[in-house]
């Protein structure tokens, strides 16, 4: 693959160990954990630059759900003028597994975009199949139509 991909940060923290089970302390580090994981995964998206668009050419999509979902995520999770590639795993666009909670309000303003439930099999589904940006596209045209 030419273009680099969202993938889990190499340097992850345990943001579980023994010691974040300690009240108010281990809660604190925890979620500094959870923060600087969160932010190596969206530092990627800043160091690999600008997705071009003709990365989107070979696929079929509804361009409207694309830019609705871009523009939901970049204002809760990246940086302005953020852009992705079709085949970045979703569930790491809205950093489900390394979000401080910004995740849910992504989740939400999508339930409310697309008028559906994003229940747990979904979530679910997000994380173990690795479901890519494109795939998350065509679920919500199915959804939607």
């Amino acid at each position: 693959m030419p273009f680099p991909l969202l993938h889990d940060p190499h340097s992850l923290e345990n943001t579980r160990t023994w010691f974040t089970y300690i009240p108010i302390i281990g809660w604190i580090v925890g979620s500094a954990r959870q923060l600087r994981n969160e932010a190596k995964l969206v530092s990627q998206s800043i160091d690999r630059g600008v997705v071009p668009e003709s990365e989107w050419e070979a696929y079929e999509y509804n361009r409207e759900i694309r830019h609705k979902i871009e523009k939901i995520v970049i204002e809760h999770a990246y940086p302005e003028n953020s852009t992705f590639h079709p085949l970045d795993p979703f569930e790491l666009m809205i950093v489900l597994r390394y979000g401080d909670l910004n995740e849910v309000e992504i989740i939400m303003k999508i339930e409310d975009a697309f008028d559906f439930d994003f229940d747990s099999p979904l979530c679910d589904w997000l994380v173990e199949e690795k479901v890519s940006f494109i795939d998350f596209i065509r679920f919500i045209e199915k959804k939607t139509s």
